[in-house]
């Protein structure tokens, strides 16, 4: 499945649709008390969509994992309105049932299968820095699995063609075929998206205005907030930047696409230390240090372009 449709399919369809569920059978219930508790359970599931659509990064992370927490929560509201509305124990039993499993798999979701994925109005700045670290390590999983497949790939490649080194240069001698090249634009239409957001990030930190030395304890908890929403939009796009799929021929391409979402995660990580830090000579480097990352990724960005661009004016047709 394409991995922009799931993300969908888990943010934005799954529980919107469970919400729905929930309305209409609060609407073709029978007897005043349950439509009243169906009321109430379905302005509760309103409520939260609303949280997780439109105060993003603030209660809850806005990604995939919070849309699957979101869904466990309003499959725990549905089987309560079903507990409700049924007369039968048999059947209260079961949904009883279902929906401690579903309240489970919520508490199971938040606390324990993703580290950021946590309620962050209920953390200190110092222990979100923790959950923070424990989420890198988890993704620097997918780097290092990342760069063993790639020096395998590497290998492979140089057997198959006599130990032959590829630089960008043999990449412009050669003329692609036109399935590859079909490959390439798609590639390049979903690396675009990701180098959009990639802007946006980076225009946010740059944009992120430094705190007074002497800024008090709501200042500076509000700023390492909004610091932190930033790293988890870098985290989860340089998710997605690893996880797309690229042709061979485009290979050194995304590798500079890769380096540039890197940097920017480590951007936002440091600006979201700056936030943290009391001793003004140290924050200032902090501060500092983000900024010349975001330099950093926009050499990586500018590279990358202009190899792909490459590989499509040294490949089209003769006029």
């Amino acid at each position: 499945m394409n991995q922009g449709i799931a993300e969908i399919t888990l943010i934005y369809a799954l529980p919107l649709g469970i919400s729905f569920v929930t309305i209409f059978a609060t609407a073709t219930t029978c007897g005043r008390n349950t439509k009243f508790a169906g009321a109430i359970l379905s302005t509760l599931s309103i409520v939260i969509d609303c949280l997780f659509y439109f105060v993003k990064n603030t209660i809850i992370v806005q990604n995939v994992e919070g849309g699957i927490l979101l869904s466990f929560f309003l499959l725990f509201l549905f089987g309560i309105l079903c507990l409700v509305q049924t007369e039968e124990w048999s059947a209260r039993v079961q949904f009883l049932l279902f929906s401690f499993c579903m309240l489970t798999g919520c508490i199971g979701t938040a606390c324990f299968e993703r580290p950021a994925l946590v309620l962050t109005s209920s953390y200190s700045p110092t222990e979100l820095v923790t959950h923070n670290k424990k989420y890198e390590d988890y993704i620097s999983s997918f780097d290092n699995a990342y760069n063993e497949n790639k020096e395998q790939g590497k290998v492979q490649v140089s057997a198959q063609n006599g130990d032959k080194q590829f630089d960008s240069d043999s990449d412009e001698d050669v003329e692609l075929a036109p399935e590859v090249m079909d490959r390439l634009d798609t590639y390049a239409d979903k690396a675009e998206s990701i180098v959009d957001k990639m802007f946006d990030i980076m225009y946010a930190v740059s944009s992120f205005e430094p705190m007074e030395p002497n800024a008090g304890e709501m200042e500076r908890e509000k700023r390492s907030q909004q610091a932190l929403a930033i790293n988890n939009r870098a985290t989860t796009l340089n998710r997605k930047a690893i996880g797309i799929f690229h042709p061979l021929e485009a290979r050194e391409a995304h590798t500079e696409l890769v380096q540039a979402s890197e940097t920017i995660r480590s951007a936002t990580h440091v600006l979201y230390s700056y936030c943290l830090l009391e001793d003004p000579e140290e924050a200032r480097k902090k501060y500092a240090q983000a900024h010349d990352l975001i330099v950093i990724a926009r050499r990586h960005v500018d590279k990358f372009n202009k190899i792909i661009q490459n590989l499509k004016t040294n490949n089209q047709p003769q006029q």
